[in-house]
């Protein structure tokens, strides 16, 4: 680990530019602090448009489509194409292409974005909940919606489908929500269902499709080369993240370059607790 919390990720940047070929950033805590551009995002964005440097935003946002999102990112000042967001939503592609995966749709919790990433990934969706006994499988979404009735439904559903499906997303536990506060995710909507059966001897794994888990990464970084119509070796990839949760162990595991952004979630003093270790460190883009 080579801590650099002096330096400004731009600058460090342009003095390696021959050691990257992509980079992929969160979008939370690197690009964008409480909906305000972070200094320097623009100028390195523009640095990378103008030097044909590919690159993607990896999020777990899961609730807003890439339509939506762009949507959103424009209104905080930074401008997107749809192709350039990869969200945790865009790893039920992979789930759409297993054998058997349409044959009966899913019961969706919550939201999955509009359009929906299921629907666009080709699978089949049923949202009330009274018709849940005829679905393959589970997949928690975001946004609020009655936990006491779609909870119970899916945990009466796995207990007579033990077999089937729980998908998840985004497997984030938790996301801030201001003064210091904190709002429960589908990450821990997943253990709370999964501890419940376990108490019944039924036996469920959560299927996680974003950060830090791989299937996401290996779906970017086919986005990465389609996009750029070359092959790009994952160790010349710089993912730059916030979270020592999901971003930096996403990129150790997958074999990305990692940088941690000191302006989001993570404290230096905390780095210590976590066993994947970014490559670098630093305390601002710009």
């Amino acid at each position: 680990m080579k801590k650099i919390t002096n330096e400004k990720l731009f600058d460090w940047f342009r003095d390696n530019r021959g050691e990257f070929d992509a980079v992929v950033f969160d979008i939370d805590g690197v690009l964008l602090l409480n909906h305000r551009v972070t200094p320097g995002s623009k100028e390195f964005l523009n640095y990378l448009r103008g030097n044909d440097i590919p690159y993607s935003l990896l999020t777990n946002d899961g609730c807003n489509s890439p339509e939506e999102k762009i949507s959103h990112l424009l209104a905080d000042g930074l401008r997107f194409e749809t192709e350039e967001i990869i969200s945790c939503g865009h790893g039920l592609e992979a789930l759409a292409l297993e054998p058997g995966a349409k044959d009966k749709p899913y019961y969706v919790m919550g939201s999955l974005g509009e359009p929906c990433y299921a629907e666009t990934a080709g699978l089949k969706v049923i949202r009330d909940v009274e018709k849940i006994h005829e679905c393959g499988g589970v997949i928690i979404g975001e946004r609020r919606f009655d936990w006491q009735l779609t909870i119970n439904a899916a945990v009466n559903f796995f207990r007579v489908n033990p077999s089937a499906g729980l998908i998840v997303p985004n497997p984030d536990f938790y996301f801030p929500v201001g003064h210091g506060n904190i709002e429960l995710a589908p990450g821990a909507i997943a253990l709370m269902i999964r501890d419940i059966l376990a108490t019944q001897k039924i036996n469920i794994q959560p299927r996680y499709l974003g950060k830090p888990y791989q299937v996401i990464y290996e779906i970017n970084h086919r986005h990465l080369e389609t996009r750029s119509r070359r092959s790009i070796p994952k160790n010349r990839v710089l993912m730059v993240g916030d979270s020592m949760l999901s971003d930096i162990p996403g990129a150790v595991d997958f074999g990305y370059r990692s940088a941690l952004m000191l302006s989001g979630i993570t404290k230096l003093e905390n780095l210590d607790l976590f066993e994947r270790q970014p490559d670098y460190i630093f305390n601002a883009i710009g």
